[in-house]
């Protein structure tokens, strides 16, 4: 793939640079990232249908946030780290963080632009080049990452864009790139790892996610009732960290619902702030929800609220109670506006119940007692949890986000995330000249020698 040797050249000249030129190169990515804003929004609404006002908040602030993050901080992640000797103390040790090359990214279409830019730059961060394929139903929204970079002046052809479907994604996972990041289902990341596998090539795979809340008997009800609402309804649902599962204790469970009620009376299914949700407007996104809905209704769950399409890309906010596990809402990512509420006896329910899935990407929990909220939040199986908040480790940039099981591996952000596109290349040095050492052949000592530096070393 011409676009991958493009980015290769392009990768010789960017990791040649002094991590504070580079460091001088991600600030002008920042710079150049506020000055288009309003281009990006325009075109993220245009291509989603999102209200401008999300696609600002949604996709270019947080872009902006990850940009002086890395700005700020890459330089300190990729130093060279000191490591203790022990036992051979005629050394010294340090790990050195080495740019993997060539970046392959593929992203998805639920955030187009923030989920390209992220990974994107992280790499560049790293010392990595990039090659971006967009998903194709946002083409547009995703080839923005390169014109904010070409914007910024760093070298030429440092991220390359190609665009396609399925087929493109094939060809970039076997053209030579050097790393991987997916963000998308668990079924294409299943095979996309599957291809990079066979090439050796390392991955970094953000898929799916089936967001359990865990509502606890003393949880305040009505900013859990709104943390839900928030969590299951920005973006239309679609967000692979949306609250997906609502489990709450019996105690807290009428209280809970009947701030529900109200908090789910305050968003509509529009495009129009505040009260506006979004469209579903991935690629039969709206049929999964509806399939979804129907089954449970069909089991026997209850439509506490919504259940219907409004025009063409619209799907009310709604609640589901009466389900189980037994229904696909419950089991399957939904990615819509669709909140199933479980009534669980008790503490231990609630942690077995949101245990009980494949998926392991974001959790949270809500409750009055600081030392309850950890002690829960230590058990659940997921790669990042909120306590008392919904979606909002995804914000903090220093945070390291990704997933356990069905929901991927490696990390984005914080400085995992930067030296998830590195090799590490541990390195020693001897602290003074020696013309041998000691354990050098000839070997000098014996049975008794070695038995004492045992003792010594592993004997406590």
């Amino acid at each position: 793939m011409a676009a991958v040797a493009a980015a290769r050249a392009a990768q010789v000249v960017w990791s040649s640079l002094t991590l504070g030129e580079r460091r001088a190169g991600l600030q002008a990515v920042k710079r150049a990232l506020v000055k288009a804003a309003d281009h990006i929004v325009e075109v993220v609404a245009d291509e989603t249908g999102k209200a401008p006002l999300d696609a600002l908040e949604g996709e270019v602030l947080p872009a902006a946030v990850q940009a002086r993050y890395l700005a700020r901080t890459a330089h300190r992640h990729l130093a060279p780290r000191r490591v203790g000797p022990q036992p051979v103390l005629t050394k010294r040790a340090w790990v050195e963080y080495r740019p993997r090359g060539v970046a392959g990214v593929i992203s998805p279409w639920n955030f187009p632009f923030f989920l390209s830019f992220q990974p994107a730059l992280t790499a560049l961060a790293a010392g990595c080049s990039v090659v971006l394929k967009p998903a194709s139903a946002t083409p547009r929204s995703g080839a923005l990452v390169a014109e904010v970079v070409d914007a910024a002046r760093l070298p030429e052809g440092l991220v390359q864009v190609v665009q396609g479907g399925p087929a493109t994604g094939r060809a970039l996972v076997g053209a030579g790139v050097d790393v991987l990041s997916f963000t998308g289902s668990s079924a294409v990341g299943r095979e996309v790892a599957a291809s990079a596998a066979a090439r050796l090539v390392p991955t970094l795979l953000e898929l799916g996610g089936k967001h359990p809340m865990v509502v606890l008997g003393d949880a305040d009800p009505v900013r859990a009732a709104r943390g839900a609402v928030w969590g299951g309804c920005f973006n239309a649902g679609q967000a692979c960290v949306s609250v997906e599962r609502v489990y709450v204790v019996a105690e807290a469970y009428e209280e809970f619902l009947a701030a529900l009620r109200r908090a789910v009376a305050e968003v509509e299914a529009s495009a129009q702030p505040p009260r506006g949700i979004g469209p579903v407007f991935g690629p039969g996104q709206m049929e999964v929800v509806e399939a979804q809905v129907a089954e449970a209704v069909a089991a026997g769950a209850i439509l506490l609220s919504g259940g219907r399409r409004v025009g063409e890309s619209f799907y009310e906010p709604t609640v589901l109670l009466g389900v189980d596990h037994s229904m696909a809402v419950m089991r399957e990512e939904t990615f819509g506006p669709v909140l199933p509420v479980m009534r669980v006896a008790n503490e231990e329910e609630a942690v077995a119940r949101a245990n009980d899935s494949p998926y392991g990407l974001h959790a949270s929990v809500w409750s009055g007692d600081p030392d309850a909220a950890r002690r829960v939040a230590a058990r659940l199986r997921a790669g990042t949890v909120a306590i008392n908040d919904a979606l909002v480790n995804y914000g903090i940039p220093g945070l390291p986000f990704g997933g356990v099981g069905d929901s991927g591996w490696g990390r984005m952000g914080g400085a995992e995330g930067v030296q998830g596109f590195c090799d590490l290349v541990a390195v020693t040095e001897p602290r003074w000249r020696r013309r041998r050492e000691a354990y050098w052949f000839p070997r000098r000592g014996g049975m008794r020698l070695r038995r004492g530096l045992l003792r010594l070393l592993a004997g406590r």
